[in-house]
């Protein structure tokens, strides 16, 4: 059997180490969630705030789109008129390059305006769709008037849908969705923004291993202050339970002696009898043993062997003790020591499974016994073990009026009423008992008895 010490430790410290890692992974996500949710909100707010403030905003999802991103910088072109003459006259008519000079500036213009104010916010990319999915601005130009790419298509959508700010993670950055929406609260665009959020990683690492630090050193103080509560009362307990073990053992002693006691006394007061109790004792446990019976009721079978004949205290000495043949009358008085016994013992606890030996041990197989008339298997087994020890003994006991018969005449007239008053299995079992242990029993049942409990007894004959 393992250590339950060893196993309550081992138990013990996987709960903790996995309560402690679930911990940390819990602190973990729910900071960074709580982080990105702070951040995402924070960038939406600045968005939102420089498209109402911003008068190069304002207008780039409106009528001032096509200003915004082809043609946004009329004072630009106002200001290049001169040069677009000057090189009709001296370059030969270059209008077109022109053109595209003038737009790109003009977009060079507006991005310097935006990451101005947008840099402050570690946004490092941008693009803004009109309600269609065409880029309106973006801070590469080639990108200005291309579609959605289809693999953003469904977030557009999402946000565009749900008039809700979209964030997800991408490494080192916070991609985020951010409806804009007009003065009557009409979302108009979306502005698809890339936030640079590593310092934020950062801070979410350290708070991260700070917490799994300190929960760490709570698991183990947890861990250790457990284990020593759970060492302090195993050892109360098994003090406590060795303590109430030894005073049931007492309690056990106790009464076995007082039933020893009582069985001497009762074969102090039959001559006959002198040693009878500890031989059927004996016989009984040995038969048992042959027949395979479990300790425990083997140990009830002790009991009831003991007390058998306990009732036989109310039987008058005229009767008990009468050195002829009883007649008609005494013997329906004695045969009352078996409902006094079972009278005498009904009403203590641990005795009421040794009863049925007390009740029965006067049943026979053919259903001619008494007190109930029982017959074969209807007898407890025990009875039907005890019946056979107890007339072994009375046959190969010496009485006034006949001598013992020996152990082989006994046998015999146990195998002759095997299937009338025995059971035959027990009495096929009875016969394999060797007969030096038999006779061991007897040679040491005569010796002084009064200092030698049962449970010594046993054991020195078989």
């Amino acid at each position: 059997m393992s250590n339950p010490y060893r196993s309550f430790t081992l138990i013990l410290a996987a709960f903790v180490v996995f309560f402690g890692i679930a911990l940390s992974f819990a602190a973990y996500f729910l900071i960074s969630g709580q982080i990105v949710r702070d951040t995402s909100d924070i960038t939406r707010s600045a968005v939102e705030r420089h498209f109402s403030g911003l008068p190069q905003l304002s207008g780039l999802f409106g009528e001032g789109t096509a200003a915004a991103s082809d043609g946004s910088a009329h004072a630009a072109h106002g200001q290049t008129r001169q040069d677009e003459h000057a090189g009709h006259a001296g370059m030969g008519g270059s209008a077109p390059a022109t053109a595209d000079a003038a737009s790109d500036a003009a977009h060079e213009a507006l991005k310097q305006v935006i990451r101005t104010h947008f840099d402050l916010y570690q946004i490092q990319e941008v693009q803004m769709y009109d309600r269609n999915g065409t880029i309106q601005f973006s801070y590469d130009r080639s990108r200005i008037h291309t579609p959605v790419a289809d693999a953003d298509r469904r977030e557009f959508e999402r946000v565009l849908a749900s008039d809700d700010m979209l964030s997800e993670k991408q490494g080192s950055f916070l991609r985020l969705w951010i409806p804009i929406a007009d003065a009557s609260g009409h979302v108009v665009g979306i502005v698809e923004a890339k936030r640079d959020w590593s310092a934020q990683k950062d801070n979410i690492l350290r708070i991260s291993l700070t917490m799994a630090l300190l929960t760490a050193a709570g698991m183990f103080a947890l861990f250790f202050g457990l284990r020593q509560l759970f060492l302090r009362s195993s050892r109360i307990i098994e003090r406590q339970t060795e303590e109430l073990g030894d005073l049931l053992a007492r309690i056990h002693r106790t009464y076995d002696e007082s039933l020893q006691a009582l069985s001497s006394a009762l074969d102090s007061r039959d001559n006959e009898t002198q040693g009878h109790s500890y031989r059927v004792t004996a016989y009984s446990w040995l038969l048992a043993k042959e027949l395979g019976m479990r300790s425990d009721q083997m140990e009830t079978l002790i009991r009831g062997a003991l007390l058998h004949d306990v009732g036989k205290i109310g039987i008058p000495d005229a009767i008990l003790r009468k050195e002829g043949p009883l007649d008609d009358m005494e013997w329906a008085i004695m045969r009352t020591h078996v409902s006094m016994g079972v009278h005498m013992l009904e009403h203590i606890d641990f005795l009421k499974p040794a009863l049925e030996i007390v009740r029965c041990h006067h049943e026979r197989w053919d259903g001619g016994g008494y007190p109930m008339g029982l017959s074969g298997e209807g007898i407890p087994l025990k009875a039907r073990i005890f019946a056979i020890c107890d007339s072994y003994d009375a046959m190969t006991s010496d009485r006034p009026y006949r001598s013992a018969r020996t152990h082989e005449e006994a046998i015999a007239e146990l195998r002759r009423c095997a299937g009338t008053q025995f059971c035959p299995t027990c009495i096929e079992a009875f016969q394999r008992l060797p007969k030096g242990t038999l006779e061991k029993v007897r040679r040491l049942s005569q010796q002084e008895m009064h200092n030698v409990s049962i449970e010594q007894f046993l054991p020195q004959v078989g």
